[in-house]
């Protein structure tokens, strides 16, 4: 039992057979066998700063407004369907926009090819972005267009994918 727990006898001792026959442990062999365990450095907690994006960023600039939809959030690669959850967030970002306004709907990609056309995948984008703002304001005028990688938002450099991530993007853009 005691060669189970991690203790080491000197070899005269191991070749007893049954419990009586045993040593008694010592303070050190003891010592020995037992484990503490420390939760503060087995346990790792995790710093949400910084890992949680929000999905949109919003601009406003000489009386124009742009609301920047990170697609990498909303779509998965090379896809243009919007989940559920993904519309009811756009639902609530097009509720501040003015009762009537026109309104453009822009599709961006990086320069990377996949599976789908940039140009076919930007646009089909924005048009999935229109399709939910146009349920959730119908008083709204959407225009949609798709420029795949044509307007980048930052220079693309390869050895920091965040800037790939940062031209991937659907734009509704208003006056007011």
């Amino acid at each position: 039992m005691l060669a189970a727990l991690g203790c080491q006898l000197p070899a005269a001792q191991a070749t007893a057979t049954n419990a009586q026959e045993l040593p008694e442990p010592s303070s050190v062999l003891i010592a020995k066998s037992v484990r503490v365990w420390d939760p503060g450095t087995s346990v790792l907690a995790w710093n949400l700063t910084g890992s949680v994006k929000a999905v949109e960023h919003v601009q406003e600039k000489d009386g124009e407004t742009t609301i920047t939809l990170a697609t990498d959030i909303l779509f998965t690669p090379d896809r243009s369907k919007l989940p559920a959850t993904a519309s009811a967030k756009v639902e609530s970002l097009v509720s501040k926009i003015p009762k009537g306004a026109d309104v453009q709907v822009n599709g961006h990609t990086d320069s990377v090819h996949g599976a789908k056309d940039n140009k076919t995948l930007s646009t089909d984008r924005a048009k999935a972005v229109a399709a939910v703002l146009k349920k959730a304001r119908p008083d709204l005028n959407a225009k949609v267009k798709g420029f795949a990688d044509t307007q980048p938002a930052v220079r693309e450099d390869p050895k920091d994918l965040s800037t790939y991530a940062a031209n991937r993007r659907v734009e509704i853009i208003y006056a007011g």
